[in-house]
């Protein structure tokens, strides 16, 4: 027999401004395309841009006139906490990038205004288990209110079979260009590898900025170079599909999304040993430490050259992607809701 209480609708309240086709955004509408029926998800009206300083007293506003009430529960795919709590909230914590990469005010907004809000949050959510651990070092919240769901991959990437077609064999960049990203280290390392030798490019997504562009001519790879601009959803899995293998060798990542991207389009991947991205990779990629440009050259080289390591880590890969499921990682992030509604 059917407990009625457990088919109980309850209401969830959403800051929905994330933009789509983003990664943030695409956890959002990961998550609300697999939401249980009994959740009846309200998408807040709040004022101003997600990124704003303000949004959580935007966010507390706009909760205190949707849920008059005060029956359910505020969830934020990412970071952003309301400033006044009416109701239990979780909210989703990507990484902590803003503490290490960003600006003095950044860190000060985290350490001193966000730090005591989230650990108000009836639950926290983070994307990998070393941003768990980062996150209760930093916020000395208790352990049990700090949950991991994994974000996981697009199944486009797992059944596209077309790749893209250049002119030369080319290594993939998928990502921005932020410091943390270690492009200058990446361009560098390249430089040195026999890659250029080879005639194996090196393909980045994103526009070209003048200090990379420099950068490379410095180093005289600069024609080896190719700069793709903004690559629409379409076709980024037909980019990983073509390259010969992915060098992702950032400083910081709470997850490290492209590794499993990489992995799903059945490409060997180069990344780091530090951060998340040893978790997310497994023993299915090539790491290596990114602060040194002799040692991802190195790496580059090995990929580059040995045919039977790179198929190795494409079967390994298909195993490690297997773990990073959108189904259940939807299932356990509307497990966390309930059970944070079920016990205030």
């Amino acid at each position: 027999m059917v407990n009625p209480s457990s088919e109980k609708r309850l209401s969830v309240y959403s800051d929905m401004r994330w933009p789509l086709k983003t990664g943030i955004g695409n956890v959002m509408a990961a998550m609300v395309e697999r939401k249980p029926s009994r959740i009846n998800l309200v998408g807040l009206e709040v004022k101003g841009t997600i990124g704003s300083p303000f949004s959580p007293f935007a966010v507390g506003q706009a909760l205190r006139r949707s849920a008059a009430d005060r029956d359910g529960v505020y969830w934020s795919a990412g970071f952003v906490p309301p400033a006044m709590m009416c109701i239990p909230s979780v909210v989703t914590v990507h990484d902590l990038t803003h503490l290490r990469f960003y600006s003095r005010f950044h860190a000060a907004y985290y350490n001193h205004f966000l730090k005591p809000l989230y650990r108000r949050c009836s639950a926290i959510v983070c994307v990998s288990d070393y941003t768990r651990r980062e996150f209760l070092d930093w916020s000395g919240m208790l352990a049990d209110k700090v949950s991991v769901v994994y974000n996981s991959v697009d199944q486009a990437y797992l059944e596209n079979q077309e790749a893209a077609q250049f002119s030369y064999r080319y290594v993939l960049y998928p990502g921005n260009h932020r410091s943390y990203k270690n492009l200058d280290r990446l361009i560098s390392a390249y430089a040195a590898s026999v890659l250029p030798q080879q005639d194996i490019h090196l393909a980045l997504t994103g526009h070209a900025s003048q200090a990379l562009v420099d950068h490379a001519r410095r180093a005289g790879v600069e024609s080896k170079l190719h700069f793709l601009g903004r690559v629409n959803d379409e076709d980024l899995p037909k980019l990983y599909k073509g390259a010969l293998f992915v060098a992702f060798v950032s400083l910081y990542e709470g997850f490290g999304l492209p590794i499993v991207e990489a992995m799903a389009s059945g490409v060997p991947v180069l990344t780091s040993n530090v951060s998340a991205m040893p978790e997310v990779a497994g023993n299915a990629a090539l790491i290596v430490d990114p602060y040194s440009i002799e040692a991802i050259s190195t790496g580059l080289n090995s990929l580059a050259g040995d045919d039977v390591l790179r198929q190795e880590l494409v079967d390994k890969g298909r195993e490690q992607v297997a773990r990073f499921d959108w189904d259940r990682s939807a299932q356990e992030l509307w497990g966390i809701v309930d059970r944070v509604y079920g016990s205030a």
